[in-house]
């Protein structure tokens, strides 16, 4: 029983992480995202426990690695029905790692012991973001499909 408890524990203190691929998106346009969403981190939101103020946010990027390093404080004061009001500030440290993969892909990890299910929120969310706003950009000019029309009136012989 001792040492499941251990193993338990040791899963839980380990870093967490989330992975995504983003199939027919540029590699480049990807880390510029990936970049933007880690600066500016949206936390509004629907749904009140879920919702958090950003307090601090440290953003150190590695270009060459393809590495962000994001320490962040946020907080939160939660009001729920018969029940003492919540209040909650906490300390995350992610990293978020791009690899050279067809198709990109992208793992975001907690660099602190942390609870699988709040490292996979808060990965989720981010992913989200990104997907939200690379669903907003075009597509770059050399991924382009050339298109050929057909209907020319022009002879193509010299």
């Amino acid at each position: 029983m001792k040492s499941f408890f251990l193993v338990l524990l040791s899963v839980c203190m380990a870093g967490c992480g989330v992975d995504a691929t983003f199939p027919g998106r540029d590699p480049d346009q990807l880390w510029r995202v990936l970049k933007a969403v880690a600066e500016q981190p949206e936390y509004d939101h629907q749904d009140p426990t879920k919702e958090w103020t950003l307090v601090e946010n440290v953003v150190r990027v590695d270009e060459e690695l393809r590495q962000i390093h994001i320490d962040r404080r946020v907080k939160r004061l939660l009001h729920r029905p018969r029940t003492k009001d919540l209040y909650e500030e906490v300390h995350w440290s992610f990293q978020v790692q791009q690899y050279p993969t067809d198709p990109p892909s992208v793992r975001f990890q907690s660099n602190e012991p942390e609870l699988p299910t709040k490292m996979q929120f808060e990965g989720d969310r981010y992913f989200t973001e990104v997907r939200f706003l690379l669903s907003g950009l075009p597509q770059p000019q050399r991924m382009r499909t050339p298109v050929v029309s057909s209907d020319s009136d022009e002879d193509p012989s010299p």
